[in-house]
């Protein structure tokens, strides 16, 4: 059946010697090249939003998981939800912010571009040549701090997957729950869909403070420490001793190590520093039961008595030293 298309019916006006065909044939492309720029618009909207909500597998824990897996779970379990509309606006936003970047790059012209570059070159010199590299600076993090504060307490979540915070949003995980792709700033509804078996604890900023309390922090649980009169100063009063070894206590397995008691320690041995690697030798050792606060002795874990100990002067060692020290004292542990 043919149907005759009139001026009216496409809504314009047909300049003579132009057939209706010409103007379907360019309606049609038009259309076309609209529903293809949509298309093209609603994946990259999709692409971005699973940038946002998807896994990020940049935590200690979290190597080797099954990202397309986790994605799928997440983005089925979050649709529909205040979240999900949530981060769609974020996204909305930061496209729209992205255009308008976009639109004044396009109005910078290659002599702009060129001066630019010679100015960033030569503020690049003058910070290089004002470097002072005399300094030796740590930044200590503890690991899944309010987590580890929550295991400390209670060491029946230990062995189990948990995470600190709510159904509406969680804080951080523990290492168990990591390799189930369970991680901070995702929401708990979401994180029961991952790992159906993990235990949420409520937040408890208070005890979260207390602790904090043990070390003078830059946030809730993590310091900066100038190193540099330190290193110095063991430099020139080390004796070499025998070495010890310790298995740290983030390695799953293997035996955490107690110093001992610095008054127990000769004078000569008042600064010590266990290695912090793999090592099946460990010299003149004594598994004991640690002289910690009750709650850290209800962790029933094997420790080990030092008994002799290098004095070790190199920066990596000092830190190794007090990544040990620190669980010594907390019962937790701390990347440096």
């Amino acid at each position: 059946m043919l149907v005759r298309v009139t001026e009216a019916d496409l809504g314009v006006l047909i300049p003579s010697g132009v057939s209706c065909d010409a103007v379907i044939t360019e309606k049609l492309f038009a259309w076309g090249c609209t529903m293809e720029k949509a298309n093209q618009d609603n994946a990259s909207s999709r692409e971005g939003l699973l940038l946002r909500m998807g896994l990020n597998d940049n935590k200690a824990g979290m190597q080797g998981l099954d990202k397309e897996k986790i994605n799928k779970t997440i983005m089925e379990a979050s649709k529909g939800s205040r979240f999900y509309e949530n981060e769609l606006k974020k996204d909305q936003q930061v496209n729209k912010r992205i255009e308008k970047m976009l639109k004044l790059k396009s109005k910078i012209t290659d002599q702009q571009i060129l001066k630019a570059q010679l100015q960033m070159d030569k503020l690049a010199i003058e910070l290089d040549q004002n470097r002072d590299l005399s300094c030796t600076i740590v930044h200590i993090d503890m690991d899944a701090f309010y987590a580890a504060v929550e295991m400390r307490d209670n060491p029946e979540l230990r062995d189990k997957p948990i995470a600190v915070g709510s159904l509406s949003m969680l804080s951080t995980s523990n290492y168990h729950a990591r390799r189930y792709g369970v991680r901070a700033a995702m929401p708990g509804f979401i994180a029961k869909k991952l790992c159906p078996h993990l235990i949420i604890v409520p937040l408890n900023f208070k005890k979260y403070e207390e602790v904090s309390k043990q070390f003078m922090p830059m946030g809730l649980d993590e310091a900066y420490l100038n190193i540099s009169e330190y290193l110095e100063e063991r430099n020139h009063c080390c004796k070499r001793k025998h070495l010890s070894t310790s298995k740290f206590g983030l390695n799953e397995g293997k035996q955490n190590i107690i110093i001992s008691d610095e008054s127990n320690l000769s004078e000569d041995m008042h600064s010590c520093s266990p290695v912090l690697f793999d090592s099946d030798t460990l010299i003149d050792k004594q598994t004991i039961q640690p002289s910690l606060p009750i709650k850290e002795q209800q962790c029933q874990q094997s420790r080990i008595q030092l008994k002799s100990v290098v004095l070790e002067t190199s920066a990596e060692e000092v830190v190794n030293e007090i990544r040990l020290r620190i669980e010594q004292k907390t019962g937790m542990t701390a990347s440096a």
